[in-house]
């Protein structure tokens, strides 16, 4: 008897967290769907618990959740939620990601084809640098990357477009992420990474070299004034010379603001 009163306790417990469970995903999922209606504009908590007749603690709650995911983003303390970086990148890093490899593919072909170099398109997820395509060159001695994605602060691609988010969006992925450390031995501290930052922003171009004598350079890729996506180049520092690399810093801020002008005209 008493085993068989325990059983149907747990059965009941266990029915009663799945309901509370399920209920918390979809109060979840209704802000980011209420926060996305006008993206550009901030709802506070107040409009937000109210458009949804959510209970405020209940809401201040599940927003907190959000906004330590990434998921919501507040721009400062006492001001209002919209739609955070996490939430784009689900989408493929602010941008629809076929649309923009169908845009990418052929200018990085020609892109190949003047430099005969190894050629890549990345996004940044999380602070991870993602490659979605890959063109390579014809030398026998080429670039080949092991399949392996690498840390943001290990890349030339990763570099520059974590150098083209904005203010706030760097200060987050600091904040979140941490210093770089061994992996840039030039920054020894915040100050050092915001001033590395700003000149690769200036440029519009970060070079990167590593460990195994291989150079990556990298330019970005626009949306509506957004960083979305970085072309890269990666060589042998054998080839890297000073002709090289005029070569190079014209045709890949070309071909990056080639493609950034098409994706200027998706809707």
């Amino acid at each position: 008897m008493l085993l068989n009163f325990l059983s149907q306790i747990s059965w009941q417990v266990q029915i009663t967290t799945d309901t509370f469970m399920i209920q918390v995903i979809n109060r979840a999922l209704n802000i980011l769907e209420l926060v996305s209606r006008e993206r550009e504009r901030d709802y506070s908590l107040g409009e937000i618990a109210k458009s949804l007749n959510l209970n405020a603690s209940t809401c201040a709650n599940i927003v907190k959740t959000l906004l330590n995911r990434g998921y919501l983003e507040q721009q400062e303390k006492k001001q209002g939620y919209k739609l955070g970086p996490q939430a784009y990148y689900l989408t493929g890093n602010y941008s629809n990601r076929e649309e923009l490899m169908r845009i990418s593919v052929a200018p990085m072909q020609q892109l190949r084809d003047k430099l005969n170099e190894t050629c890549i398109l990345a996004i940044l997820k999380e602070n991870i640098r993602i490659t979605l395509h890959k063109e390579l060159s014809t030398h026998e001695l080429q670039v080949v990357s092991n399949g392996e994605e690498k840390n943001a602060y290990l890349t030339a691609t990763g570099r520059i477009v974590l150098a083209c988010l904005k203010n706030d969006e760097r200060m987050r992925f600091i904040q979140r992420y941490g210093l770089p450390g061994a992996m840039w031995p030039e920054v020894q501290n915040e100050n050092d990474l915001l001033d590395e930052l700003d000149k690769i922003k200036k440029k519009q171009l970060a070079i990167h070299f590593d460990g195994a004598y291989i150079v990556g350079v990298g330019s970005p890729i626009y949306k509506n004034d957004e960083v979305v996506a970085a072309i890269g180049i990666y060589l042998p520092e054998v080839r890297f010379t000073y002709k090289v690399q005029e070569q190079i810093f014209l045709e890949i801020s070309n071909t990056a603001q080639l493609i950034s002008n098409k994706m200027e005209k998706i809707l």
